[in-house]
């Protein structure tokens, strides 16, 4: 049997330097006190999940409102505390440049699906991703916004969660806590269909300009990057599928020949959907890659500007060949 002493060559050091805080009492993430504050204690939690995923190469793997707890400070700010790690992952990192481009969670934690229901990932929920990834965790951050413009209230002399607090819609939302299967049969409705559309519009009337502001800036733009990416893995899937099929039936050389890009399509990563859910792209989205850049040591994230460089050429070719086919 081989030893079990721990050297530095079976046991190699994970250092993670973060925010150790001694407090009492952290607060639920409802009873932030105001919406300025809700959105900082969101984006400390992000930002904490970034590092912990870049600096120690560990996973959270469950983002829930649970999860994201506040702590107030004697003159009146607050921070944000991720908590509840015990379900988190170990993984690997590929890199280019700096820039995570593959993951591969540690043997034993991928063959289960993980999380807390009402903000799991669609792909976790439907069960076609048995591994998770940061992506996944980065929807559930998505999920966080939306519940929160549903329930909660933070009023001028104190704070609460507001049960009471209905707006249209707001079934779409409350099927979040049943089964597995109704969860993902409402987030698609809200994700990938125009009653998402409906939804955030409803959030804009109903609430007041705070919130309005919240879902103009915050969550409808993170809408349109995940429905897109989300669209755009689908597409590199089904490109990837015929390629695939057609090598079968042509022969190797010969379908090789006619496939054009399928060797592309054959590294096409699908922890990142292909590029098109990373930290870089979710803080785009916000307008916020500026302050990512100032989470870590200086990361120019070329990898993503590369695939962002590469998307607007391909809108540009296939809009100059719809003009061309317009003046035939």
């Amino acid at each position: 049997m081989d030893s079990l002493e721990l050297t530095k060559d079976n046991h190699p050091d994970r250092v993670l330097r973060g925010l150790l805080v001694a407090s009492a009492c952290y607060k639920k993430l409802w009873q932030a006190g105001s919406i300025e504050n809700f959105k900082k204690v969101w984006l400390d939690c992000l930002r904490f999940h970034y590092l912990s995923f870049r600096k120690a190469e560990v996973l959270h793997g469950d983002i829930s409102e649970h999860n994201l707890m506040v702590l107030e400070h004697p003159h009146g700010t607050v921070t944000g505390i991720l908590t509840d790690w015990d379900t988190a992952n170990l993984v690997d990192t590929e890199t280019q440049d700096g820039v995570c481009v593959r993951v591969r969670v540690s043997a034993g934690h991928h063959m289960h699906r993980k999380g807390t229901p009402p903000f799991m990932a669609l792909d976790l929920l439907h069960g076609r991703d048995r591994v998770h990834h940061p992506r996944h965790d980065l929807e559930s951050f998505f999920y966080i916004l939306i519940w929160t413009g549903f329930h909660y209230k933070f009023p001028a002399n104190g704070v609460t969660k507001d049960a009471a607090l209905t707006l249209p819609h707001e079934k779409l939302v409350a099927a979040w806590l049943g089964p597995p299967d109704q969860i993902y049969t409402a987030k698609v409705k809200l994700v990938m269909s125009l009653e998402g559309h409906d939804v955030f519009l409803c959030m804009k009337m109903e609430r007041s300009e705070e919130w309005a502001s919240l879902v103009r800036t915050w969550i409808e733009p993170l809408h349109i990057c995940i429905r897109d990416a989300r669209v755009g893995a689908a597409d590199d899937r089904r490109t990837a599928f015929n390629a695939e099929l057609a090598q079968r039936r042509q022969g190797k050389g010969a379908g090789k020949a006619k496939l054009g890009k399928f060797e592309e399509v054959a590294v096409y990563d699908d922890a990142t959907y292909g590029g098109r859910l990373t930290y870089f792209r979710f803080m785009r989205a916000i307008g916020m890659t500026k302050t990512l850049e100032t989470w870590d040591d200086p990361i120019n994230f070329k990898e993503d500007k590369a695939i962002l460089r590469a998307e607007k050429k391909e809108k540009l070719r296939k809009l100059l060949e719809t003009d061309a086919s317009d003046t035939d």
